[in-house]
C-alpha cells in the first residue's frame, strides 16, 4: 500500500477510494491501521452474470 500510495502522490492523485465488504473485517481493520476512514456514500453495483 505504501508503494502504491507514493506511486499515486507522484502523479498528484489527491485521494484514494476503496472498496471492502463489510464482512472482511481484517481488511477493514488493516485499512484503519494504515490511516483510512469509513466514507459516507453508498456503492452500488448490478451483477450481470452468477458467479
Amino acid at each position: 500500500m505504501e508503494k502504491a500510495e507514493a506511486l499515486l502522490r507522484e502523479v498528484e492523485c489527491p485521494k484514494v477510494n476503496l472498496q471492502v465488504r463489510h464482512s472482511n473485517a481484517d481488511v477493514i481493520e488493516f485499512c484503519r491501521r494504515i490511516g483510512y476512514s469509513v466514507d459516507d456514500v453508498v456503492s452500488m453495483g448490478k451483477r450481470l452474470e452468477n458467479d
